[in-house]
């Protein structure tokens, strides 16, 4: 009896348990949305939402057909053309429309997009299927086909026996709708063939804005048959005519991207005032070029009638030339200074209850809202744009922080992320890849300390804008203070600050980089410099709280709210911001490509798929092949640009250093305009080793990995040969650029860094060859480090990138 009753217990667990995990498979469990072992099989970017291969393999054969079924249209089928002449060149397999032909290749559209002109939330989503017979690709409208046919193309394997598609299923949509790339195209010049070829590449990585700045200080690039003075003199004839900028708009079109124009205003309107200087907040008359200690130049007069009926005449003109319903107007970097010291404007602000030149700003853009909704448009801006008398129908686009994107949706208005996401910065793609627009960064982490704090109200001089800052001190332990410095509208953190003897010292993170603040505090008083590289910014301030003083109260830390569901999805995207002050048309695409598709990643990807640094630059490897193969020129031009610095006999040995370069971070050169009288940025040469050197190398890359492989390894051999290799190439290299060093005036600015990298890199192999044998004196030691921080920190325009590896080895093995 006992015995039929256990019988019976265990059989109805088994029973449960079988139950239970049914209901775990069928409404529980989350297959994972692409295997780890599937995911290792693929090169391609950005990763689809869900993916499994069969193991199979389509094989391309001559004569394979597309084939639509339920639409098609004109675009389609010239997508169609397109997918099998690149098909064709990466295979060179002769391609046909074969209706007989066993093999195919099926394109199963529903049917259009219901708006004549491209939207914001197209359905961008395909479904694939590629088995041994035939591929079928399938999707709701042509933006889904379009984007299909881009897969296709990356998981084409080409290999001696014959080239092939994995056989798999592939579900794919983007995370965001609004997925973009900002060329500034008014600083320096770019050509329309520029504009085309970059349009290649970013339909390769499902991006879908391009976003046009087309005016600033230095020029004015697109023809105005209304306005002709715009073009004629505010552009030194460098301009898009409207022809051109039609061509530019189907192109990107035919590919699914949208075309969105900026012309931004009040500020940074140089180029406009030059042609009609009646419209500006000082008189004029005014010219191309920037002066000593005058960042910003002059902006336009927000309490001019007259400007407000130019700018509907222009806007107009313009909104009927590009169909895209989003408009931007800038509106960053406005210089106040010029409407404080005009008596009329300052009259008139009174008048209209305008207490200070936010609000004047503010009253501009709700007139130029209305003009532009006038004319069917949607307008965008930059985060200063960002005030409470707005309104919910604009877009803010943030640059400076992120604090401004979750203000901007909070307030129930729709934004888009660029902070962290400025290529001009020259940061690594794996700096961008961490970049997620619903996730705020920076948040405080240190512990307010209310028994023991001061507060300063200070200015800081950026060069002809005067911006209000504030600093709250930690003090108690003067060796170890924190506190948090707030700057352009937002709080940085800092800990491990030094206050001593008056002489106060820490450094803080921002978007903009890592800076550096020094200052002297005499009684209430501060005065010290904010520094970011070479640049550096006076500040000055006065105390007005703390612990110590009655009646004041430390500033309570702001902590932002937690996004909800709706907040999250007025969240558009992101774009990432390509300023041209020190780009040209010779080397934007290297400063462009590969580590935009990181981002492309990231605003396509499921946020779960795209954590893994190393498997990201796995396949960045790949896609740069890929996107050579599409016309960007990214490493065809690097050759070309090499070999224009020395003669045939020294591109060797220059490559092999210039391979390890990397152009300095964030604004550091540009700290040689700051010091000039004037200058004008499109007169700058732009075709030094600075301007060849890209902003992330991935040779440095791979060394530092291997070498943080090898110093792990506890037997010290892992890579060991690989990397006495490469110390020996770099140590003798010196010697083999010496005679094309003397001569060339470029190369002799690279001497120094070419020098101790051949010295250090004789160090560090003696080091490996000794074991860790090598004993270094203090004065050795302290040679050495302070070799490696000039290495790291670089000098005229460039840095070494393999300087950690070296540092491992030397101090670290």
């Amino acid at each position: 009896m006992i015995k039929k009753i256990i019988f019976s217990l265990l059989g109805l667990i088994a029973v449960l348990i079988a139950a239970g995990y049914a209901y775990y498979r069928l409404f529980i469990y989350q297959p994972p949305l692409i295997s780890d072992e599937d995911r290792a099989a693929i090169k391609m970017m950005p990763l689809p939402a869900a993916m499994e291969l069969d193991g199979g393999e389509f094989k391309i054969k001559d004569g394979i057909n597309i084939s639509f079924r339920n639409y098609s249209d004109e675009k389609l089928e010239r997508a169609a053309s397109r997918f099998l002449m690149r098909l064709s060149e990466s295979t060179s397999v002769q391609l046909s429309n074969d209706e007989k032909s066993d093999a195919s290749i099926i394109i199963d559209c529903l049917g259009d997009s219901p708006e004549p002109v491209q939207q914001l939330r197209e359905d961008e989503s395909y479904n694939l299927k590629i088995s041994s017979q035939n591929i079928v690709l399938h999707s709701n409208s042509p933006y889904g086909t379009l984007r299909g046919l881009e897969t296709l193309l990356q998981l084409l394997e080409v290999k001696d026996e014959g080239s092939y598609f994995p056989a798999l299923e592939l579900n794919d949509e983007p995370r965001f709708p609004w997925r973009g790339l900002m060329i500034d195209v008014s600083r320096h010049w770019m050509p329309k063939e520029v504009i085309l070829r970059n349009l290649d590449a970013m339909a390769s990585v499902k991006l879908n804005v391009l976003h046009l700045h087309l005016t600033d200080d230095q020029g004015f690039r697109i023809e105005s048959k209304s306005f002709p003075k715009l073009h004629e003199l505010g552009s030194n004839g460098k301009y898009y005519t409207q022809a051109d900028m039609q061509e530019i708009i189907d192109y990107a079109r035919d590919r699914g991207i949208r075309i969105v124009p900026e012309f931004g205003i009040p500020g940074h309107t140089k180029s406009w005032l030059i042609a009609y200087p009646e419209y500006a907040s000082a008189p004029g008359p005014f010219q191309f070029g920037t002066v000593k200690d005058e960042l910003f130049s002059v902006p336009m007069d927000p309490t001019s009638e007259e400007l407000y009926l130019f700018l509907d005449g222009f806007f107009d003109e313009m909104s009927r030339l590009f169909p895209d319903r989003y408009f931007h107007i800038g509106g960053d970097e406005v210089n106040p200074k010029y409407w404080d010291e005009s008596a009329e404007i300052k009259s008139y602000m009174n008048e209209n209850n305008l207490e200070n030149s936010n609000d004047l700003q503010a009253y501009l853009n709700s007139r130029i809202k209305g003009i532009l909704e006038k004319h069917g448009k949607i307008m965008i801006g930059w985060e200063e744009i960002l005030h409470p008398d707005l309104g919910e129908d604009a877009v803010i686009q943030s640059w400076r922080n992120q604090k401004s994107l979750f203000e901007g949706v909070q307030k129930g208005g729709a934004a888009i992320l660029s902070t962290g996401l400025y290529l001009d910065h020259k940061l690594h793609a794996s700096q961008h890849y961490s970049v997620d627009p619903l996730i705020l960064p920076g948040v405080l982490d240190i512990e307010p300390d209310t028994l023991n704090w001061k507060m300063f109200d200070m200015k800081m001089d950026i060069p002809g804008n005067i911006m209000e800052t504030k600093l709250i001190l930690f003090d108690k332990d003067p060796q170890n203070v924190s506190g948090f410095f707030a700057m352009m509208d937002s709080r940085n953190s800092f800990k491990n600050g030094t206050f001593i003897n008056g002489d106060l010292s820490f450094e803080f993170s921002t978007p903009m980089g890592e800076l550096g603040y020094s200052a002297k505090i005499t009684g209430d008083s501060i005065k010290g410099q904010v520094s970011l590289g070479p640049l550096g910014f006076d500040s000055w301030g006065s105390r007005t709280g703390g612990s110590d003083i009655a009646g004041t109260r430390m500033p309570k830390v702001e902590v932002m709210k937690p996004l909800t569901e709706e907040e999250k999805a007025r969240i558009l995207g992101a774009e990432a911001a390509m300023w041209s002050e020190l780009v040209s048309p010779e080397n934007i695409d290297s400063r462009l490509w590969p580590r935009t598709a990181a981002i492309a990643e990231k605003l396509w990807s499921p946020a779960g798929l795209t954590t893994d640094e190393d498997d990201m630059y796995r396949r960045l490897g790949y896609i740069t092949g890929h996107l050579t193969s599409q016309g960007v020129i990214h490493e065809t031009n690097y050759e070309v640009m090499i070999r224009r610095l020395a003669p045939e006999d020294g591109y060797q040995p220059l490559k092999v250093l210039i391979d390890v370069l990397e152009e300095v971070k964030y604004y550091n050169r540009m700290s040689i305009l700051l010091e000039m009288d004037s200058f004008y940025l499109p007169d700058l040469a732009l075709d030094g080793v600075a301007d060849v050197a890209k902003p992330e190398s991935m040779i440095a890359r791979r060394f530092n990995k291997i070498v943080d492989e090898f110093i792990a390894d506890p037997d010290k051999m892992k890579h060991k040969d690989e990397i006495i290799r490469q110390l020996a190439t770099w140590e003798s290299n010196h010697e083999k650029l010496i005679p094309f060093i003397s001569e060339s005036k470029k190369l002799q600015e690279i001497e120094h860094i070419s020098a101790e990298l051949s010295s250090i890199a004789k160090s560090a192999i003696q080091f490996i060859d000794a074991n860790r044998k090598v004993e270094m004196s203090d004065q050795e030691k302290s040679e050495i480090m302070a070799t490696l921080a000039f290495l790291e920190n670089g000098e005229n325009g460039v840095l070494l990138a393999v300087t950690p590896g070296l540092r491992l080895i030397l101090f670290e093995l």
